[in-house]
């Protein structure tokens, strides 16, 4: 990537926004899965699966808030997880899954803290 304008003109394979998906659905399913298990353990078991879903919308939303939190015009924070998603599966063929899933759900759980934390601190520029 010596050219400036590489970064504007990559264009994932679709393997790569499979894999970065496959790994947000697995975060929001974990996510909806604890919030139906916390409302069935204190609550009636059969009014966990509206929270559930709701889980669901409460993540994309986070998600969604903090990829515009993290985002610079030069490297959008979505394309940075399918630059990482890229970059992690190159020659690994379907092994590289168990790499690429656990980093990518971390990296969305470092990008959700970072907006947070940013939220509560000082901006001096």
């Amino acid at each position: 990537m010596t050219n400036p304008n590489t970064l504007e003109n990559w264009r994932p394979h679709s393997l790569v926004y499979f894999h970065c998906s496959l790994a947000i659905l697995w975060l929001a399913a974990a996510c909806s899965w604890g919030i139906a298990l916390l409302i069935a353990r204190y609550f009636h078991p059969e009014s966990a699966v509206k929270p559930a879903i709701l889980g669901v919308g409460l993540f994309a939303a986070v998600l969604w808030l903090s990829l515009r939190r993290c985002s610079t015009p030069e490297l959008p924070a979505f394309r940075g997880l399918l630059l990482m998603t890229a970059y992690m599966t190159i020659g690994m063929g379907n092994f590289s899954l168990l790499f690429v899933i656990p980093a990518v759900a971390f990296a969305i759980v470092a990008i959700t803290s970072i907006a947070l934390v940013s939220l509560f601190l000082n901006d001096a520029a």
